[in-house]
């Protein structure tokens, strides 16, 4: 995604070279038995090449080197987070003394906090079910995107290469989100699990190593023993349950006001408390946090386009793909072959072009559920419309952007044109023939505009094919840069 981000950056390479990206493909190659024709083999090979790039720009550029370390996950992270927790929680008992409050136990604000953090997991994960398209953390990805942004001191004097740090530190923050959040997660929810036990392990040395060790209550609870019995039997009744001990009842707590017994059992019923409510559910946490984070590393969802294609195709040797659908327009004889050249000129000559039959006026959901599996197929998928049709949304922007939404997140580019030429052929050359084109395109771009996709405007008559050819690159290239 790095080398990615620079070399869409560098479109005259001048940082890395035409000789440097033919040698890294080439080196990258070689490593392989074959060419890459498996997903293992493609990954492998993509891989390979921008360890080399990399190698090569760092040598030239000494500060990439050091970004690229710094915007790694910080494994220390992942140890350091859990024993601080678990050094904390045993520090925190050489403030007690050799009394053990069982009612300002600091346990039961431990448990309180946990309890509280699985209910808004729950309502979090609730939020995911009921809204599934909406991303979580995004607080997460601007703070990936901060940490990852290049420092101009270390970049100075190198503009293309800072413009392709800052767009990787976007690429980076959004591919990167949910396996840094997993990974957070996992070490937080590790850290809760040992921070409990730690202030257990600390109660339980200290009754062990002291002569006598006593539990009682006091403060300003006087009189209000029926509310602790309810709140000691709420906390401590499952635990109760489970070891058999008993819990007591308002005369023994009023009893044990001002007074002692030994802490024993309490530790216990406090001890399998924290175990059930805070340890045991924690280390579930993190187990599944690092499940997920685990697999996202082995599988980072990065969003494939004409860059990763192009290479790809490179190394096999293959052909450009580009499949034209008209919608509710005749494209056939020289009209075909007049677009056929436009896209060889702007996609160059090695393009394979591919002409669909002709989706009629009302067929578009038929031709979207035969076609759902193989849209992605090509690097370009072309929708043309005809300028002289009014637009409407409910069919020619409901059918861009039915096919954009399939596309989503996939290799193939989604480009629309817009056929003036046979609108303008029918009108006199005038001013007013002009406003009318131009109301005519304002219309279409608001109608596509609700599907997301900008239309690209084009003639198929003869006398335009040049400057139309040259007019299609330049949307081709607006259309690429925007999905890359």
């Amino acid at each position: 995604m790095l080398v990615r981000a620079i070399e869409t950056e560098d479109r005259e390479a001048a940082l890395l070279t035409a000789d440097d990206r033919l040698y890294a493909s080439s080196a990258a190659l070689s490593g392989l038995k074959g060419r890459p024709g498996t997903r293992n083999e493609a990954a492998q090979f993509l891989s390979r090449r921008a360890e080399i790039a990399l190698e090569r720009l760092g040598g030239r550029y000494p500060g990439l080197n050091k970004y690229v370390a710094a915007v790694r996950w910080p494994a220390w992270l992942s140890i350091g987070i859990p024993a601080a927790a678990l050094l904390l929680a045993l520090s925190t008992d050489a403030f007690a003394g050799n009394r053990l409050n069982i009612v300002a136990f600091p346990l039961l604000g431990l448990i309180a906090w946990n309890l509280a953090v699985f209910v808004v997991l729950a309502v979090e994960w609730l939020a995911r079910v009921v809204r599934p398209g909406v991303p979580k953390g995004g607080w997460l990805g601007n703070a990936i995107r901060r940490v990852t942004q290049p420092r101009s001191d270390r970049l100075a004097g190198q503009p293309t290469l800072e413009r392709g740090l800052i767009r990787f530190a976007g690429d980076w923050a959004d591919s990167s989100r949910e396996l840094t959040d997993a990974r957070l997660r996992r070490s937080l929810h590790l850290g809760a699990a040992l921070f409990a036990v730690g202030v257990i392990a600390a109660m339980l040395l200290r009754a062990r190593y002291m002569a006598d060790y006593e539990a009682g209550w006091s403060g300003t609870w006087a009189g209000a023993e029926q509310e602790i019995a309810i709140i000691l039997h709420v906390v401590l009744g499952p635990a109760s349950l489970l070891t058999g001990l008993p819990l007591p009842d308002v005369e023994q707590l009023k009893e044990l006001r001002g007074s002692a017994q030994n802490a024993g059992n309490w530790l216990l019923l406090w001890a399998v408390t924290a175990s059930l409510f805070v340890i045991l559910p924690r280390l579930l946490l993190a187990l599944l946090s690092g499940l997920k984070a685990e697999i996202l590393r082995r599988g980072l969802p990065i969003r494939q386009d004409f860059y990763f294609r192009g290479l790809l195709r490179d190394a096999l040797g293959e052909a450009g793909k580009a499949r034209v659908v008209a919608y509710g327009i005749d494209l056939a004889g020289e009209r075909r072959q007049r677009l056929g050249r436009m896209l060889g000129v702007a996609l160059g000559e090695k393009v394979s072009i591919s002409f669909d039959a002709p989706v009629a006026y009302g067929d578009e959901d038929e031709w979207l559920s035969d076609n759902a599996g193989t849209l992605s197929d090509s690097d370009y998928l072309i929708l043309l419309f005809n300028l002289s049709s009014t637009p409407e949304a409910e069919n020619h922007g409901a059918f861009a952007g039915a096919v954009r939404k399939q596309l989503a997140g996939g290799p193939a580019s989604l480009v629309v044109l817009l056929e003036e030429g046979a609108m303008r052929a029918r009108l006199p050359a005038s001013r007013s023939s002009d406003g009318r084109i131009a109301e005519r395109v304002r219309a279409w771009s608001a109608v596509l505009a609700g599907a997301g996709v900008e239309p690209i405007l084009t003639s198929l008559e003869a006398a335009a094919e040049d400057e139309a050819a040259q007019s299609l690159e330049r949307g081709l290239l607006r259309t690429r840069t925007a999905a890359g």
